[in-house]
Formats: C-alpha cells, structure tokens, sequence
C-alpha cells in the first residue's frame, strides 16, 4: 500500500465522484479507478459502492477513510521534520562549558542569537571541567565543548583558541592591599591564599604555584575551593586573597574588589572544541553564531 494511492482514495471519497476527484489529483480517471482497485484488492475490502457515476463509502471505507486521513497527517509531519532538521531548525545540540566561560561573555552572547535565529532546536547545556567535557565529547554525549585545558591532539577532535584572559587578584573591599592602586609581587608573599583544590587539577596548582615563584613569592594556600561563588564569599571574608581570570570582574561581587596582575606569566585559555566528523547543522549554525558574536565585539572595539 502507497501513500499515493490512499492520497487517491481521500480525493474520491471527499468528492464521491470519480471524475471531480481525477480533475482534483491532476490526473485521468482511469489511472485513478485502476489505483483504487488495486487499494481495495490489497486489503482484500470494498471501501467504496458504486452507484452510476458516483461512489459511496462502504461502513468498511468509512472507518479506513479515518484511519487514511490520521496516516497521511503523520506523513507530512515525518516530511516537515526531515525538512527542518536538514535545515538545522529542528535538531538537538548539547553544550559543555567551564563555569568561567559565562563569565567572559561569549558563550551567553552566542547563545542568545542563536537561541533568537533557530527557536526549534532542542538546546542542551552541561557545566563540566575540562577533562569532563572532553570525554562526554568523545563519547558523543555533548556537541561542543569549552574548555581550559587543550588535550593533545587527535584525529576525532578538532580546536579553536577562543579567548585569552589575564588573571586579576581578588580580595575583601577593607584589606591591606585594597587600597593600594598597583599590587606587585612582593606585597602578597606570604599572604593567606584561597585556590582551587590541587586534586582537581594538579597540572593547574603546579602552573600557578612556577609563575607565582618566578615573580618572587610564594602564596600561603590555606583553603581550597572548587565553586567560584565560595571562592569569593571567602575572599569577602578577609579569610585570604585569590587569583582569577579578568572576566570574573563582572560578578561584581559585594564586599570584594579587583586588581590586576600584569606581571604574573600566566593567562586564561577558552577553547572550543567539537570533533571533525560531526558537522551537524545545529553545530554549524551555532558556531557562525559565534563567529558573529567575535564580529560584533571587533566592530564595537573599532
């Protein structure tokens, strides 16, 4: 049984006239009495009675004219899907992020316009580390990844440096060194510190712990914390001072100001990630979404 052929059967049954119906399907009346035949010999029924030039719905076409119209619906809903889904406006696209990736603005800015140009996709989004995202990305849990740490690279995964940020040092409103317009390295040796906790990446401590010694101090780490929000309510707490990339500057959290740290050697790299082979068009909408977002933040800059 054909969808065209149950097109057919619709046509002569709204019509009860072999010949409107023809007229209506664009077609001669004998293909189209030769195709209903065939319909009613497939499903071994008479659907319709025929009466000089008209037709009439047997109780059987009656109840099959219910059940055609219900399956012709869903086939055109199954063609408009396909339809929006090759055009990337009915897809799934799934996101991982480090938290501080909202805080430098990219990623919300992406999202908003991408969210405004293709409303019908079913966006996903998942707050992982790095490593994390990497795997779920390798696993095709997620589409895209942003991430600090760039993995080594491989055949499946394909990166883009997305930002570079300086770290600035947050500490209480009412500290020492609050005051101060220019911190330098000398005034925080020995001072209490907050960081993140060395078991969670001990690849990171060790980076900050070589800049911080190559500018001639040594931080006294007396607390570990792994949520940015924690972080800083310490730090309000005069409980030790932190380090953290400039767009952190933005939470403007109260009771916490900001300095910046131009001599320390050490920067914030976002990248993007996403594997070569799947191009899908949810992820290439996204990602021109991005590019104009970078577009829109150049012509500001100018």
């Amino acid at each position: 049984m054909e969808l065209q052929q149950l097109r057919y059967f619709v046509a002569v049954a709204e019509t009860e006239n072999v010949a409107r119906a023809a007229e209506r399907l664009h077609i001669s009346q004998s293909p189209l009495s030769r195709q209903i035949r065939q319909l009613e010999d497939h499903i071994g029924l008479q659907l319709f009675e025929r009466i000089k030039q008209r037709v009439r719905l047997t109780p059987a076409g009656r109840e099959f004219l219910h059940e055609a119209r219900d399956l012709l619906l869903q086939a055109e809903r199954v063609e408009e899907r396909a339809r929006q889904v090759g055009k990337g406006e009915a897809c799934s696209l799934s996101i991982g992020y480090c938290e501080g990736v909202i805080h430098n603005g990219r990623l919300p800015a992406a999202l908003r316009r991408f969210r405004s140009a293709h409303p019908r996709v079913s966006l996903k989004l998942a707050a992982m580390r790095s490593g994390e995202q990497i795997d779920a990305l390798e696993r095709s849990v997620i589409d895209i990844a942003f991430v600090y740490n760039l993995p080594k690279p491989t055949e499946t995964l394909t990166s883009r440096l997305l930002a570079s940020e300086p770290f600035v040092i947050a500490m209480a409103d009412d500290h020492p060194l609050a005051g101060k317009a220019a911190i330098s390295p000398s005034d925080l040796d020995g001072m209490p510190w907050i960081a993140l906790p060395k078991a969670i990446n001990p690849a990171a401590r060790e980076r900050f712990l070589s800049a911080c010694a190559s500018c001639g101090f040594t931080p006294d780490i007396q607390f570990e914390v792994a949520q940015v929000s924690t972080t800083l309510g310490l730090v309000s707490a005069r409980l030790g001072v932190a380090i953290m990339q400039a767009s952190m500057q933005r939470m403007s959290p109260p009771g916490v100001v900001f300095k910046p740290m131009d001599w320390l050697p050490l920067v914030v790299d976002i990248h993007l990630l996403w594997r070569a082979r799947a191009q899908t068009a949810g992820v290439r909408h996204f990602m021109r979404a991005l590019e104009e977002t970078s577009e829109e933040g150049v012509a500001a800059a100018a």
